[in-house]
């Protein structure tokens, strides 16, 4: 026995200064009995994960998935069983050996649950404002590399969107209730939160009302809090957690073979009335093309050529947690590789984490909290943009044409592909040269919490936290040349290169740096039994700092060297510039609660930023909230099986300060370059006109919710409604002045809008026999309109109707109303407008027909009506499923988003854009595609293209199987748990048909790094 103790406390150092964490001194007594038992609920059923410690020492276990443990304990020890939403119980061994089983009460609908808010924890019966929250168990069901992309669905008011899938960029976006950007508080400080393992996370929370205005001026948009592990009471805890990944394209068009893309440039060559003479080709050339055994005739799939089916991506995180009553400690190191989808040398992305978290009682009244966190992220991707823009690789991709082949008999010569085509270049940084960066983000917080027994409940706490960025990019580019071939004479012809003639390197490093400091003072006490008060005042600094410079250089002697000194030194180029900024804060918060039944909060912050003069500095952000826990009441005894019901209402102001630094003062910027003399001169211009009057943006939110729980759980619930006014918006007048003013105006707080919307979640959890389960549903949905909008003052109707936003939605999608194609020549004789302001002489069947709806005889821009609502969801939709039966665990969430559109033009060269085309022998209206070669007006924007993109996704699946504890006692584990993982695997939506995933961003079908659906096995091994 001592032998193993040594071993283990060696174990322990060792990994304790892997993770730079403070060595402790465990004392163990002296053992003699060996305890086993289980942990059952009120009913009977096992508790799984469930503390199990020796009062006052560090020593303990959990329970495993049958409610099971086995602990070391010496004579005369007290157990004490622990676990969230169950009432603690404390048990005297007396030397009992037999079954040890113990049983817990269910605290009302697990309200004892404590919920992080801002700048402290409050449980979560007491809360009285819109908060909901997940924990880290909840998002690492299956192994995603991004954590923004763990919540859609699982929290109500999140709107997630995710238009891309690229490695290492490929984060949704989120929205609380569909505001805009929320702020992101990270272990108490701004930060991003993207770049943390999923792992690392105990908790998130998102406040959606009057309780984000704590956090004043840059709380407009919501909050979300995300909280990382740290120590425990408990002897160390050491997991490992490792995973494969497969990642595949979810949707994405095919593109057509030669035949059919040659069939289909002659057929658009003839529908442009061009002559049949000079067809690009004739009919036995695409006949040839179909037949594909003809080395002068190539039929290429470029994207087989140059995109691998599935991409891999790895995953594996150790950490450590445990602790005595006088050190707590959490140790965590993490490692991701995820690979591109491009075949040769297309880029991955490795992200790698580091956390330290210490928690030390230096006295029974001073405690001391040290964090230290790093995330080093690399990025090495092929020269060339791959998101979803003009000129990016997959645009290129699509002008990779199947008629020419993919490789030659000298393999050292690179395949012309197409005019702007040569993806098989662009996507390989062997030949073209890389885009390549590094981030890393270093997080130290030092705290101090000091308990002043003079008065009772009082405590006071200094908080430092240091989080510098470091950003390093490097793009190199080499000259690349691509070759034609002649088969029959065996002659390579130089068709042209991509990359210059000569290699270029540009380099940019920015540093970046926020200081926060906060000194508060907290008293918490309880009166009489009934009467709890928690008041906070705060004081917060923060400072913000930023550094950037760059340099260049052109015409490298070799392509061998990526270094900028083997650039020349004429036509070299460097710039470098700062900026700086700062805030200081004055928060103060009272919570009341009489009895838990009856709740107030109210919170006052006062938010300085050096963006604004001084007279227009200060911004002070009120909010107030109420609850009623109904359920508490007497006469409400005789509603049998109610848990919970609690009623509650808040109002909230808060801010945003998004407006560039120091727009209140004049000056100059360097802007321009003059010849003066011999050569050019770096000038100075006018930054303008200053705003000495402009200042914060005002945000007003009410919000009424009710909470309910019935059965112990059988049943429960919360609903919200809320409405949130935005007063002071920056934006420029346009009709004050007179356009020979002559100069530019400055940004003024002259616009405003509106926000509505709702939010219900409904769910089930219990138990029976060996199944446990926990299904909840959640629905949200929102939208803005503006209240005045910076605008003329329009006198047409017309004008007002189509371009006027004042008093509108704010997110309304103009185009025309169509009425399917032409499939005739009379339909077009017969038609009573002028469509194409030709008189119709350049219209032919397979061309759109759009609608004149205000019947004047023409198609303007006066027949423009609401043709959608926006492209991102006012709807959105979750249903998370989480079963355990006996050593098997099974979770599920499917996702969806509704009520949005998005912008489908089908690339000519997909097999969806060649199926479903219009042509004589098609002559469907309904056509997806018009006629190849048809009327400009076919390019005009309306409802033809303009689709709805609602889906319902099977986001996440997961099934896993956790050895059991006989097994386990076999290989001293405490946990061994296998199983596979999917998502994205499964979605239903309407656009299939285009070869489109319906989070793709509007109107770049197949021109973007698509999204991922994964498949990954894995392990988690505790011990």
């Amino acid at each position: 026995m001592t032998k193993n103790l040594l071993a283990f406390q060696q174990k322990e150092r060792a990994i304790l200064f892997v993770f730079f964490l403070f060595s402790s001194i465990f004392s163990f007594a002296q053992q003699k009995t060996v305890v086993r038992g289980s942990v059952f609920t009120a009913d009977n059923l096992p508790l799984a994960g469930v503390s199990v410690n020796v009062k006052g020492l560090p020593d303990g276990t959990t329970t495993n998935a049958a409610g099971k443990f086995t602990i070391h304990v010496s004579e005369g020890a007290t157990l004490v069983f622990s676990f969230v939403g169950y009432e603690e119980k404390q048990v005297p061994v007396n030397g009992q050996k037999g079954a040890f089983n113990v049983q817990l009460v269910s605290k009302a609908a697990g309200l004892g649950e404590v919920v992080v808010v801002g700048y402290g924890v409050q449980k979560k019966a007491t809360v009285t404002g819109a908060i909901s929250s997940v924990k880290g168990e909840e998002i690492t069901v299956a192994p995603l590399a991004s954590t923004a992309n763990t919540l859609a669905g699982r929290l109500p008011g999140l709107i997630s969107l995710q238009s891309n899938g690229r490695p290492g960029a490929d984060a949704a976006a989120l929205s609380i209730r569909g505001f805009g950007t929320a702020l992101f508080i990270v272990d108490g400080i701004e930060s991003n939160f993207n770049n943390i393992d999923a792992n690392q996370i105990e908790s998130i929370t998102i406040l959606k009302d009057g309780a984000a205005s704590i956090y004043g001026a840059r709380a407009g948009n919501g909050v979300i809090l995300v909280t990382t592990k740290r120590g425990g009471n408990q002897k160390p805890v050491i997991t490992l957690n490792s995973s494969y990944t497969k990642q595949g394209i979810t949707a994405m068009p095919e593109p057509v073979n030669s035949g059919q893309y040659t069939e289909m440039q002659s057929e658009a060559w003839l529908n442009a009335g061009k002559p049949p003479a000079s067809v690009p080709y004739t009919p036995e050339q695409i006949q040839n093309f179909y037949k594909g055994n003809d080395p002068l005739y190539p039929n290429t799939n470029w994207h087989d050529e140059l995109i691998r089916k599935w991409a891999p991506q790895s995953q594996h995180n150790l950490s450590v947690r445990g602790g005595s009553d006088k050190i707590r400690y959490y140790g965590f190191f993490g490692y991701l590789n995820q690979g591109s989808l491009w075949k040769k040398s297309g880029g991955t992305y490795s992200r790698y984490n580091l956390e330290s978290n210490v928690d030390a009682k230096i006295t029974d009244d001073l405690s001391l909290q040290l964090d230290f966190a790093s995330t080093y992220e690399e990025s090495k991707f092929p020269y060339g943009s791959q998101d979803p823009a003009a000129g990016s690789i997959w645009e290129h991709l699509w002008s990779d044409l199947p008629i020419y082949p993919a490789s030659f008999p000298d393999p050292t010569k690179t395949p012309f592909t197409g005019p702007n085509g040569q993806t098989n270049i662009l996507s390989n940084s062997d030949i073209i040269g890389h885009n390549n960066s590094g981030d890393q983000n270093i997080r130290g917080t030092i705290a101090l919490n000091y308990t002043i027994r003079a008065v009772k409940g009082l405590s006071v706490k200094a908080f430092v936290n240091d989080n510098q960025d470091y950003i390093s990019q490097s793009v190199f580019v080499k000259p690349a040349n691509f070759y034609t071939y002649d088969p029959a004479s065996k002659i390579y012809t130089l068709a042209g290169s991509v990359g210059g003639l000569q290699a270029s390197l540009g380099h940019n490093e920015n540093r970046s740096r926020v200081t926060t400091g906060q000194f508060s003072l907290n008293y918490n006490r309880v009166f009489a039994a009934n009467h709890h008060i928690n008041l906070l005042f705060l004081y917060e600094a923060i400072d913000y700092s930023n550094n950037y410079l760059s340099a260049s250089r052109i015409d490298f002697l070799t392509s061998s060297i990526d270094q900028l000194f083997a650039g020349s030194t004429t036509g070299m180029s460097n710039s470098g510039s700062a900026t700086e900024m700062g805030r200081k804060s004055y928060v103060g918060r009272f919570n009341y609660s009489f009895s838990d039944k009856y709740l107030i909060e109210s919170s006052l912050r006062a938010d300085a930023s050096a963006k604004f003069p001084a007279n227009k500095r200060w911004g002070y952000f009120p909010s107030v909230s109420a609850g009623w826990v109904m359920s508490r009441e007497g006469f409400m005894n005789g509603i049998k099986n109610l848990d919970n019901l609690k009623i509650r209402a808040s109002y909230g102001e808060s801010g945003n300060d998004g407006v560039g630094n120091f727009q209140y003062l004049s000056g100059y910027a360097y802007g321009s370059t003059y010849i003066l003399g011999s050569g050019p001169q770096q000038g100075l211009v006018s930054t303008g006109l200053a705003n000495p009057d402009l200042t914060w943006e005002r945000v007003k939110i009410y919000n009424a919710g009710a909470e309910f729980s019935f059965w112990k759980r059988k049943l429960y619930g919360e609903a919200d409604a809320f409405y949130r006014d935005r007063r002071g918006i920056p934006a420029t007048r346009i009709v004050t002045l007179p356009s020979s003013f002559g100069s530019s105006l400055p940004p003024e707080n002259i616009n405003s809008l509106n926000d509505r919307g709702f939010e219900l979640k409904v769910g089930t959890s219990g138990g029976a026999r060996d199944l446990f389960w926990d299904v909840s549903a959640n629905v949200s949905w929102s939208r803005a309109k503006w209240d005045h909008y910076e605008e003329p003052a329009y006198t047409d109707p017309d004008q007002a109707r189509v371009y006027k936003q004042s008093g509108q939605w704010t997110d309304r999608i103009f185009g025309y109303k169509s009425d399917g194609l032409f499939t005739s020549q009379d339909q077009i004789d017969a038609l009573k407008f002028d469509q194409d302001g030709q008189g119709n002489i350049t219209l032919r069947p397979g061309d759109i027909r759009y609608v004149d709806r205000n019947g004047d005889g023409k198609l303007d821009w006066k027949d423009m009506a609401v043709i959608g609502k926006g492209t991102v969801p006012h709807w959105m939709l979750g249903l998370n499923i989480s079963l355990k039966y006996k050593s098997f665990d099974f979770s599920s969430l499917i996702q969806g988003a509704m009520d949005y559109y998005t912008s489908i033009s089908l690339i000519t060269n997909s097999i969806e854009a060649y199926d479903n085309r219009w042509t004589p022998a098609n002559d469907n209206p309904k056509a997806l595609v018009p006629r190849l070669g048809g009327a400009a007006t076919n390019g005009f924007a309306s409802d033809y293209y303009l689709k709805k993109a609602g889906y319902v996704r099977l986001k996440v699946l997961s099934a896993g199987y956790s050895l059991p504890a006989k097994w386990l006692d076999k290989i001293y584990f405490k946990q061994v748990r296998i199983y596979v993982a999917g998502t994205n695997l499964l979605t239903l939506d309407k656009l299939k048909k285009y070869g489109t995933d319906p989070e793709a961003p509007s109107g770049f079908s197949g021109l973007y790094y698509p999204q991922q659906k994964t498949f990954s096995a894995g392990i988690n091994l505790s011990l």
